[in-house]
């Protein structure tokens, strides 16, 4: 909502960057968006992303998110947790759990504290770039308190920046790789969930059925090959299968 500490570091990863060829930015601001609160509505579940209300707004962050090599993601700690305003915008991409589309891009969080909880703000935001498909994506945090007492000389400010130079150098290494990164084994079973879910019926949802059926994802427990994937994917989607099948039959027998 301001261009503070998490700006000014943000900004370091991309003047790192530009030295590269090649590289362009997008940046957008949250505080300017002009986005109002996710209304909870299901629009974007149930119908499809483009009956948001807020559609209008929303649909030039997706179009960015689609088009990038890369994505940096900062977010500021507030109380332990990801501040309102790009908590509002994650809110309004939820339907990205249910219909994951950002498969191969690489991505790094920035993410800064007065004190305490930048460690768990960037976590969360690895987690969520994840389960819409950016994997592996590179944290890199500073807490305002630990640099005041490493102190304000130039060893100790070089030394504080050269961690952001660090990260902005393998971003870009991976992303001129092209080599996709293998998924957390959180995100693999988020993904075979709603796999599960969306072409047995349970997600309710004609929208995340019809995404699912795309080729590639209905009979592949991940759409990256990296890693083990595929064999740690088939069982966790046993597993879920198995399991809905028989809530399924429990919830026909409470009918």
């Amino acid at each position: 909502m301001r261009k503070g500490n998490t700006y000014a570091l943000t900004k370091r990863v991309m003047g790192r960057l530009s030295a590269f060829p090649d590289v362009e930015f997008n940046e957008i601001f949250v505080g300017d968006l002009g986005l109002p609160f996710c209304l909870s509505c299901h629009a974007c579940f149930s119908k499809g992303e483009e009956f948001c209300p807020h559609y209008g707004i929303m649909q030039g962050v997706r179009d960015a998110f689609s088009e990038c090599d890369g994505v940096i993601v900062s977010g500021v700690s507030y109380m332990w947790a990801p501040n309102a305003a790009i908590k509002n915008l994650l809110d309004h991409m939820a339907y990205g759990f249910h219909r994951p589309a950002f498969f191969g891009k690489k991505g790094v969080v920035v993410s800064t504290s007065a004190g305490v909880g930048e460690k768990g703000v960037a976590k969360y935001l690895r987690t969520v770039l994840g389960q819409w498909g950016i994997n592996g994506a590179i944290i890199v945090t500073q807490n305002a308190k630990e640099r005041e007492m490493q102190g304000s000389g130039e060893a100790a400010q070089a030394k504080a920046g050269a961690k952001f130079d660090r990260a902005a150098e393998r971003f870009y290494g991976l992303i001129k790789s092209g080599k996709p990164l293998a998924p957390r084994v959180k995100n693999i079973a988020v993904h075979n969930a709603f796999r599960v879910m969306s072409l047995s019926g349970f997600s309710g949802s004609e929208v995340d059925t019809k995404y699912w059926q795309q080729d590639g994802f209905y009979n592949r427990a991940y759409p990256v090959k990296a890693g083990s994937v595929y064999v740690l994917g088939a069982i966790i989607h046993g597993f879920i299968k198995f399991m809905v099948k028989i809530a399924g039959g429990v919830y026909e027998k409470r009918r």
